[in-house]
């Protein structure tokens, strides 16, 4: 790995760090810029014939919800000023960062666009800080909570729609963080974020390993995690999502689309898991990834243990 290459990822790694860890708006919002500069440059870098439009996009969209983010969280989180305009203008820059409804219009077509690893850092890490700010967000504005657990829900349906529209798998995965975006909106409400957060990264992990490896078996596997089917990972995520709704004792109206929506992305889901089943003609991949694979299924074990 050239030098320089190696300061981009270290940017990617602390630049979050440094978000969550700080106690100014200033250098939160300043960590969270250093991990998407680290991104530009490796983006810029891929061999795909369209990543360089896809980098060009991102960047430009990228870089208009940081201003809407640094300006209104200006003056939420330094003059304390609780006003709907900057309110409004720092939450759309915050969807537009996750990709949630209505900020979910670039996501297919960029990652689209990308090798895996770049799809791994923007699907993962880089959503650690804008993540931190909606759930600061929510304690800071619980006015606002309606309006972001209408978005999630919208999220979580649109998110839906666009992977049973999709033929390739790069943008199934976009369309389905979409989806997954509006899940962890509900969870930066009620809680149980960073559990849904963690599983689904390591979820995606395992997913994009087993596609850059060509091992379409496993892929196969990691695909249908992603749908929180028992007794994979994610349901555990979503199940404890579910359980933190119900014990904060609100409506469980809000509940019942991001159900929908599940149930609507379990079609797309098991479409690609299918081809992927399909054009496997033996187990190529390594027995130790295939042990990796396994730990998808220790969801329902790790659930009842936690009884």
């Amino acid at each position: 790995m050239a030098t320089s290459n190696l300061f981009f990822f270290l940017m990617l790694i602390f630049g979050p760090l440094i978000s969550v860890s700080a106690s100014t708006w200033p250098v939160c919002w300043a960590g969270m810029e250093v991990g998407f500069l680290g991104l530009v440059p490796l983006l810029f870098m891929g061999g795909i014939s369209f990543s360089k439009e896809a980098a060009l996009k991102y960047f430009c969209v990228q870089a208009l919800a940081s201003g809407m983010m640094f300006m209104g969280g200006c003056v939420l989180y330094t003059m304390y000023d609780a006003s709907l305009l900057y309110a409004l203008l720092f939450l759309v820059g915050v969807c537009l960062k996750l990709a949630l409804f209505p900020g979910h219009f670039w996501v297919t077509g960029v990652i689209f666009g990308l090798e895996w690893v770049s799809c791994c850092f923007i699907l993962g890490p880089l959503k650690v800080a804008p993540l931190a700010f909606l759930a600061e967000f929510n304690v800071l504005m619980p006015s606002f909570n309606v309006w972001v657990l209408v978005l999630a829900s919208a999220s979580a349906l649109v998110g839906a729609s666009l992977g049973n529209n999709q033929t390739n798998i790069r943008a199934m995965l976009g369309a389905s963080s979409v989806a997954h975006g509006g899940w962890l909106a509900v969870a930066s409400v009620y809680g149980g974020l960073w559990e849904y957060l963690g599983l689904y990264f390591v979820v995606l992990c395992l997913v994009l390993l087993h596609l850059w490896q060509g091992d379409k078996f496993c892929s196969a596997l990691g695909v249908m995690s992603m749908s929180g089917l028992p007794p994979f990972l994610m349901f555990v995520a979503k199940l404890n999502v579910i359980c933190s709704a119900m014990s904060a004792g609100n409506s469980y109206l809000w509940l019942v689309l991001p159900l929908v929506s599940a149930v609507l992305s379990l079609m797309f889901y098991l479409k690609f898991s299918y081809s992927l089943f399909l054009t496997t003609t033996r187990f190529s991949g390594q027995f130790s990834i295939f042990i990796i694979s396994i730990l998808n299924f220790v969801g329902v074990g790790w659930f009842l243990l936690t009884l």
